[in-house]
Parts: structure tokens; sequence; C-alpha cells
């Protein structure tokens, strides 16, 4: 990880979230971002290795963590990438079975054989776009918790999903100022607003959480979403 002392700023970010530096999180946080700059240098994971550049994005996942439900133990990623946030979360929440899906087959290579040399179990990357993979999938998958960032989900997409989750199912959505739906309104129908948070550490960064509900009503939600969603 190039700066001046890597190892020095993430034992400060592990410090300041309250991660001991000699636990077994810690290890695999470290060996993530060894993996990372390594894999780079080969191919385009992320834009920069920069501890500058790196940093926010694990300090988001961190801070994701203070919300995961309690009783959640399955996980779909859409769009992994690099691994933010999906494989930090599956490090700090072990006991979650994580599905990754990414569309380019190297950093669908890079994410498998990251949660291999890691010793991270219950990690499956799937090379695929979000609607084959679901129509592969069929009736036999099930989610506690949905999470994207980086790109848009469409209407049909969250149909998809709903389809593939259980009643109260989470759907976590990274967000700039813009929702990362097509057509916000129409696409969250039959989802309730669960919270709405601020991520400290980036300007205009948020969380959005949905619920599955099949008994939300329109005029419901739209109370629920605010000025920002209408």
């Amino acid at each position: 990880m190039k700066s001046g002392n890597p190892g020095h700023s993430l034992d400060r970010l592990l410090e300041q979230s309250e991660i001991p530096r000699d636990s077994e999180p810690a290890r695999r946080l470290a060996g993530y971002l060894e993996l990372l700059e390594k894999w780079n240098a080969r191919i385009n994971l992320t834009a920069s290795t920069e501890w500058g550049a790196i940093e926010p994005l694990i300090a988001e996942a961190i801070w994701a963590t203070r919300f995961y439900p309690a009783g959640a133990d399955s996980h779909l990623d859409i769009g992994s990438g690099a691994g933010f946030p999906a494989i930090v979360l599956k490090i700090l929440i072990p006991r979650i079975a994580l599905d990754l899906v990414e569309s380019r087959r190297k950093k669908t290579e890079f994410l498998q054989t990251a949660a291999q040399i890691l010793g991270i179990g219950g990690v499956r990357a799937h090379h695929a776009r979000l609607d084959e993979f679901l129509l592969r999938r069929g009736g036999n998958a099930s989610w506690d918790c949905v999470s994207w960032k980086g790109l848009k989900l469409s209407r049909a997409d969250l149909e998809l999903l709903r389809a593939r989750v259980s009643e109260g199912a989470q759907f976590w959505i990274f967000h700039g100022k813009e929702m990362a739906l097509e057509d916000p309104n129409r696409a969250v129908e039959g989802l309730e607003l669960i919270r709405s948070e601020r991520f400290p550490g980036r300007k205009d960064w948020n969380l959005t959480i949905y619920e599955k509900s099949e008994n939300v009503s329109r005029e419901t939600r739209r109370k629920k979403l605010g000025p920002c969603f209408t």
C-alpha cells in the first residue's frame, strides 16, 4: 500500500475503529490490502492504491457494520469490483455466507483468490451480470442482505431480487447525492425505508437501507422517502 508507513496508517484506523491490532480481522485486513496492491499492478482493480484513496473505502465498510442486521447470515453483493465494501464486511462479520457478483472476469478471479489466500470461508465469486446470475439460480437462493455501490439497478433488477430474498431481507445501497437506482420512486415499491445514514468520513456519501415488506403502501413509502426521493 503506497504511503509513507502503510502499517502505521492501517494501525491508526484499526485503533480508531476499536479493532485490536493483533486480532484475526486486523491480520486479514492487512493481508487484503497487500493482495490489492499486488494484483492492482497487473489488472485495474482500483484507480489508486495510495492510502489516502483506500482508507475511506475501508473506513466506510467498518462504519457500516454497526447497522448490520443481527439475524442476517447470508449476503449478496452486486458489482463487487475490488471487494469494497463486501470483503471488509465479511472479514468483520465472519458468520455471513457471501455471494459476490462481478461482470468482469479478472476482478472475479481476484475476489475468489483473495478469499482463499486470506482463509475466509463461505465466499463465492460469480462471473456474471446480475440478471443472468439471478435467472440461472432461479428460486434456489435466498439472501438476508443485498448490497451494491458504484452502479444503478433498474426496477426490473429489484423485482428479480425481491423474488429471491425472504420477507424482512435488507437492501443496502451505498451512494452519493443521487440514489443508485433508476427511477427510484417506482423501483422501491414493496420495500420499506429503514434508515438513511451519511458516512461521516466522506462528503455526500450515504448508506440507505430498505427492507422487503409486502405490506408497505405507496403513500406510506413516499412519506418516508422524503423530498430527495420525489
